[in-house]
Parts: C-alpha cells; structure tokens; sequence
C-alpha cells in the first residue's frame, strides 16, 4: 500500500462521523452528535502539543480533520513538514492553511492528486471557505472527503460531519489545491501479514548482517519488557516459539528500535 492510499484509506474510515455537542463519546461516529464543534479530530492534534497556536476542539474544525490523517498514518513531525506547517501553527484557519502552501510553492490551479488538499472560496469568492482531500479525479470531477461538512451538493462549511462529495473541475468556488511534500513520507514498505515466514526470516537477517542492534535490543530480554514494548501480545508462553513467530517477534523488535 502507498503513503497516498494509506492516508486516503484512514481518511474514508471516517466517512459519517457527527461532530458532538459536548467533549464527550468524541469516539463514536454517531453518539452524542451535536453543534458544538467538538471532535476527536481536534482533541487529538491538541494533544500533540504544538501543531496548532493553541487548543481547538470545539472550534470549526474541517482543517483539523484535513491535517488529522496525516498525522496518524505518517506521525506528527512527518506530518507537519509535507504539510508545510511551522510549530504551533495557525492552520485551524483555512485562510493561513492556504498560505503554508503557498509559501512553499505548493499550492496549484488545476491538477487534482489523490492525496491533495481541496480549497474552497466563500459564495464571494473572494475570501476562504474550506478545506478537504482530495480522494481522486477522472478528468471532469474531482472526489473528496470532507470533515466538517454534509452530504448535500456543494460546498458546504461547518456541515457537522464527515462525507464524501464530488464536483466539476470547472466549479468555481475551488480556489486550488495543496500538494503535500510526498518524498517525505516513509518509504512504501510490504506489510508483515503479506510476507510468508521464509521472507520475513530473510528479511531479518539481512537486517542483522547490515546494522548492529540498538543496545535496548542487546539488552532486553525478559518477557515482561518484551510484552511491554508491543513484541508480543502477552499470552503466556506453553510451547517453543515456531520459526515464523520468532520472526515475527525480531521484525517487529528491529521496527520498534528503529522508530517505526
């Protein structure tokens, strides 16, 4: 799977999710919906601490939901710079957003990307309205998922939840579109369900052969630590280990030491 079709696949995961009328069950897509702004989205880029210049739960928050996929599939750091974003950004607001991007020469007239951002002008067109992802384009629409919007035609600010929309390319309240700095992403990598055992202990070892384990892999060694770190889900042990579980174990050992 690509870094794009990563991020799109956490970002259509969301797709009927209801903003709350209170910070409370910001979990359940559809529990305790409400006009009060308040989103999981929002609590947890606050919770990273310097995204924004300051808390944003219970503000308009279709920036929050366009930045939050990022964060979750490629990790804050990561996140903030393809999206252009300084420290304790002001990109809660579409309008500063929209001039991260364009600082960085990446924001574009035409020419919609699977994993873009989609900005919206006002009725006016003159001043900014919204924000989303762009989902695809086959050459006279573009698709999207949005937050903080409806499923009604259009484009629709402080809609109260997440949806998927679609218009002409010709539309003329689309503004542009943001291009995240893509080289900045991990590297695609296979997934260890899709590997067979004989792969995963070759891939192990030609990791072993290349690089000197970090000291806390040298070091540790006792199940708890082993448990503690997400190595092994803590059942207790009754038999050896077959060769595909222990590889299993040592790769996701080398990716936790690694930062992965």
């Amino acid at each position: 799977m690509t870094a794009v079709e990563k991020l799109l696949s956490v970002a259509m995961a969301e797709v009927g999710y209801l903003e709350k009328r209170s910070n409370a069950q910001l979990d359940d897509k559809t529990a305790n919906a409400g006009s009060g702004n308040w989103t999981k989205y929002a609590r947890d880029l606050d919770a990273v601490g310097d995204i924004f210049n300051g808390p944003k739960n219970g503000h308009e928050w279709c920036t929050t939901f366009a930045i939050w996929p990022f964060v979750q599939v490629f990790g804050d750091r990561t996140a903030m710079a393809m999206l252009h974003l300084p420290r304790k950004s002001l990109a809660a607001s579409v309008t500063y957003l929209t001039g991260y991007f364009k600082s960085a020469g990446r924001f574009l007239a035409s020419g919609p990307q699977p994993g873009d951002l989609i900005f919206f002008r006002k009725k006016d067109l003159k001043s900014w309205a919204h924000v989303g992802l762009v989902e695809r384009s086959d050459g006279q629409r573009v698709y999207t998922v949005e937050g903080n919007t409806s499923g009604a035609s259009g484009v629709v600010a402080n809609g109260g939840g997440v949806a998927r929309k679609s218009y002409a390319l010709t539309y003329n309240r689309i503004a542009g579109y943001g291009r995240p700095d893509w080289s900045l992403a991990p590297a695609e990598d296979e997934e260890d369900e899709d590997m067979t055992g004989e792969e995963i202990f070759k891939r192990l070892n030609e990791y072993l052969l290349s690089q000197k384990p970090p000291q806390w892999v040298e070091e540790q060694g006792e199940y708890a630590e082993a448990v503690a770190r997400g190595i092994t889900d803590g059942s207790e042990p009754t038999r050896l280990t077959t060769r595909y579980e222990s590889a299993i174990m040592n790769l996701r050992t080398l990716k936790k030491a690694r930062g992965e």
